[in-house]
């Protein structure tokens, strides 16, 4: 089926992902045909003995069919919040015939087991109250949230998210085994209530999901708390960070990291 009204003449993308190695190594991986706002981080870090694979981007294309050549190993794919762009593939890891876990905190489990059916790749799908909110953010919510198809029979109208159920809940200060490193489970809500970062202190290395990362710290979603985000943020600067990998834009240094929290506690 072609594309409805709401999508007309919209091309095929020859690469639905696009990919950068970073020190340590690190894969970020992203969907550049994504609208700016929903164009979330996914990054994949090899270990030893397991790999890692943090957030699933939009699920518009086969994220796990993506990563094949890159997995040799089992994977551990935690979900740092449940938010729509960071859970697009996700039911993908929990298919027959995956080699791993998919983690979470348990406060936004329910969630995911859900899935999302409300929604459409447009932001005529977003309620009025909400596209409002986005405005006062300072966000375009005109047209679609994809600027591409990945295939030339991709139907935009029948994109959801089925829901699927973690297999390993985590809290605070659990730890994340990859054999020869780890990284620490930190929660922090705000941005969500279930948001979690995962923390490597023996190399500074922070991955920030959306509770940190290079733009717009939103705290006005319908689940953000901006009392507790801020805790959250106070406690995040506590932290001997040299490197961030956030849920959104490029990765960054120790500079910018307290830049980004002293420009939020200040506003």
């Amino acid at each position: 089926m072609l594309p409805g009204p709401t999508f007309p003449n919209m091309p095929t993308a020859s690469n639905w992902f696009a990919i950068e190695w970073l020190p340590h190594g690190i894969l970020r991986i992203w969907e550049p045909h994504v609208s700016r706002l929903l164009r979330a981080n996914m990054f994949l870090v090899r270990g030893r003995d397991r790999d890692l694979l943090v957030d699933s981007g939009m699920g518009v294309c086969s994220l796990r069919e993506f990563l094949q050549p890159f997995l040799d190993k089992p994977l551990i794919h935690v979900v740092s919040h449940t938010h729509v762009d960071h859970i697009g593939s996700t039911h993908e890891f929990g298919a027959s015939g995956f080699d791993g876990e998919i983690v979470m905190h348990p406060i936004e489990a329910p969630k995911l087991e859900l899935g999302i059916t409300d929604m459409k790749l447009s932001y005529d799908g977003y309620s009025a109250e909400r596209k409002e909110e986005l405005r006062r953010s300072g966000f375009d919510v005109s047209g679609a949230l994809i600027a591409a198809r990945p295939s030339p029979d991709f139907d935009p109208d029948s994109w959801s998210i089925p829901g699927v159920s973690p297999t390993r809940l985590v809290e605070e200060g659990d730890v994340i085994d990859l054999g020869d490193r780890s990284f620490e489970v930190l929660h922090t809500p705000g941005h969500s209530p279930g948001s979690i970062c995962l923390w490597d202190p023996s190399l500074g290395i922070l991955i920030g999901g959306d509770a940190i990362y290079d733009g717009l710290l939103i705290d006005t979603l319908p689940d953000s708390d901006p009392a507790i985000y801020s805790e959250t943020i106070r406690k995040l600067r506590q932290l001997k960070v040299k490197t961030v990998h956030g849920g959104h834009r490029e990765s960054f240094g120790s500079e910018k990291f307290l830049a980004l929290i002293d420009n939020y506690l200040g506003k």
